[in-house]
């Protein structure tokens, strides 16, 4: 069947985006769902990708076998969960596309800030991840490793260092005693039952939640800046890993950019360049790229 389409998917530890383009017209169509994050939860990210691949589908009329895809996901630099994920989609839902790429969204997001050109980019969101982009179109990904062992400077991070403040209220004084603890406690609780309960099924995202109460909380709250102080920190160490020696454009993107910029240092302020594209771009350029490729070449390049 002739190719027609190209898909781009975006997915992150809070939603998932999807694009799709029909390439003779120039028609766009679009949808949303949940978390997509395959290191977090396999299972409801290949869920809420499902949906949005069968919302695209749906609006366009285009089925998979028409259609070049990309999907830059949360944990997509794993090949072992990305082959999971494509088998999952061919052998669950009958989702088989003509071509399919899946890589990290902290690569897509690479091609997205400076639109294809060499830069060096830090996504702030759920998790965080620094990657580099140079002029001979190698990339490299650093940290973002998932929760468990990293994603520091992310918001899962920011909220689970807010626990951690309730926590050691409760663990001293029977009772939280800053204002961030005790907002935290009206949704927490402030006993061990309660808190261990929520503890046992919280999910990265859940953390997550709790980054807009900190980040209000700054210039009120001893215990929200101390949580911010590290947080910049940790923001600060993945800037220096990400560029390492390069000269190339550091470009801060994600839900927690705005916000992280103002607390870091003004000298490297002032070296940040400012973001052309998101992720979703990102995947739209890699697609249309495959696309070309495998019309005049007949073979799709690896991103």
């Amino acid at each position: 069947m002739a190719l027609r389409y190209i898909l781009a998917i975006d997915g992150g530890g809070t939603k998932v985006l999807a694009e799709l383009k029909e390439q003779a017209s120039g028609a766009t169509f679009r949808a949303q769902a949940g978390s997509a994050s395959i290191s977090n939860d396999l299972d409801l990210a290949l869920e809420n990708i499902v949906k949005v691949t069968r919302d695209v589908c749906q609006q366009s009329g285009a089925k998979p076998s028409e259609i070049v895809t990309v999907m830059g996901v949360a944990g997509g630099s794993s090949q072992s969960l990305a082959e999971q994920l494509t088998v999952m989609l061919k052998l669950v839902y009958e989702i088989e596309f003509a071509s399919l790429q899946i890589t990290s969204d902290a690569i897509t997001s690479l091609y997205g800030a400076n639109l294809g050109d060499p830069c060096v980019v830090i996504a702030l969101g759920t998790g965080a991840v620094g990657a580099r982009l140079n002029a001979q179109k190698q990339t490299k990904l650093v940290s973002g490793w998932g929760f468990s062992v990293d994603d520091f400077g992310g918001g899962a991070r920011i909220g689970l260092m807010a626990v951690q403040q309730l926590l050691n209220d409760i663990d001293i004084y029977d009772l939280p005693k800053s204002r961030l603890t005790v907002r935290l406690s009206e949704q927490l609780g402030c006993t061990r039952q309660t808190i261990s309960s929520w503890l046992k099924q919280a999910k990265p995202a859940d953390y997550a939640a709790f980054s807009p109460l900190v980040f209000s909380l700054q210039n009120d709250c001893e215990a929200a800046k101390t949580v911010l102080t590290e947080h910049t920190q940790s923001v600060v160490r993945l800037i220096n890993k990400s560029r390492g020696n390069s000269p190339l454009p550091v470009i801060l993107i994600g839900g927690l950019a705005k916000v992280s910029q103002p607390l870091l240092p003004r000298a490297l302020q002032n070296e940040l360049s400012p973001c052309k594209g998101d992720s979703l771009t990102g995947a739209a350029i890699l697609a249309a790229k495959h696309y070309h490729d495998i019309i005049e070449k007949g073979q799709p390049n690896e991103p």
